[in-house]
């Protein structure tokens, strides 16, 4: 008995494109979780917690996994229904109000409503596993060249000022609200954005007049 079948061409479309947006889900938040982990390089730690980090973000996405059925819903729940309420045959659209369509000879009835079930769950867990695992690639890609060019910035400004002592900057977007970091003591850090600062604490002067130079902020004194 034939039923209502989503087209093969607007299924693979469907779910190419559903997988190119989890790719880019996944990209996004490598980056983010770099950015709030923090690290600068290929040290092994930091970028094994943002791999975890960003697995949990591609899991807290899976109940939204009946998005990938909308062409199946579409094609074989909701126009057949639509096409039932006109009355016209569920299957093939004819006009036939009657027990079975003289078209395709599929029965009058009412189609069946759309539900996920564990087959959603599995097709939208073989989406997002590759797509993870190309994402995260890309993530890790997009975060070294930030840091490779942040390093030929640093470069670029002491060639031009011996002198420099430290440089940063934001990290690139989506990551913008961490930031990159250089100076002569520590070298390279990317630290993360809830680091509290270190201020540096200039040692009591001791010496002729030092004490007083201190109480009076720098003023000289006669």
């Amino acid at each position: 008995m034939p039923r209502p079948v989503a087209p093969t061409l607007a299924v693979v479309a469907w779910r190419t494109a559903i997988v190119l947006a989890l790719i880019a889900y996944a990209a996004a938040a490598t980056v983010v979780c770099r950015g709030l982990v923090g690290g600068f390089g290929g040290a092994a730690l930091p970028w094994a917690v943002v791999a975890a980090a960003a697995l949990v973000a591609m899991l807290a996405i899976l109940p939204m996994g009946a998005a990938i059925d909308v062409p199946e819903a579409m094609f074989e729940h909701w126009l057949p229904e639509r096409r039932f309420r006109a009355g016209r045959c569920p299957c093939c659209g004819y006009d036939a109000a009657r027990a079975r369509c003289p078209e395709c000879g599929s029965p009058f009835e009412r189609p069946a409503a759309y539900a996920s079930d564990w087959r959603t769950l599995r097709r939208t867990a073989w989406a997002a596993a590759p797509a993870w695992i190309v994402g995260l690639a890309a993530g890790i890609a997009l975060v070294t060249l930030d840091e490779r060019r942040f390093g030929r910035e640093v470069a670029a400004l002491r060639s031009l000022n011996p002198e420099l002592r430290e440089h940063a900057r934001p990290r690139a977007a989506p990551a913008g609200f961490a930031r990159l970091a250089w100076d002569v003591g520590r070298g390279f850090s990317g630290p993360p954005p809830f680091e509290s600062p270190k201020t540096a604490v200039q040692p009591p002067d001791f010496g002729p007049g030092g004490a007083n130079r201190s109480t009076n902020s720098g003023l000289s004194t006669k």
